[in-house]
């Protein structure tokens, strides 16, 4: 097979591949710290800078300003995060 035939398939897998990959979802987790707590809307410190999460039904009672949370980002763009547990306190 000719080298830039070659070479071109290959170009083209990668294309491809990295088209998929960009419209592929998945989810991410991150941990943080809790700022405030109004209802079933928390403000969650992460990595430096506070983001909006919401508390799921069974875990408004519990979470509090200073815990330590588990913060899922449901489709890994920054718009549905949710506190999913508790791993502990800062204060």
């Amino acid at each position: 097979m000719n080298k830039n035939v070659q070479e071109s398939l290959i170009e083209a897998i990668d294309i491809i591949i990295g088209e998929k990959l960009n419209k592929a979802t998945y989810t991410s987790s991150h941990v943080g710290r809790v700022k405030e707590v109004n209802g079933f809307d928390c403000v969650v410190e992460l990595y430096g800078s506070d983001r909006n999460c919401k508390l799921l039904e069974h875990m408004h009672t519990q979470i509090k300003t200073g815990d330590i949370v588990v913060v899922q980002d449901l489709y890994n763009d920054n718009t549905n995060r949710f506190v999913q547990c508790k791993i502990g306190e800062s204060e």
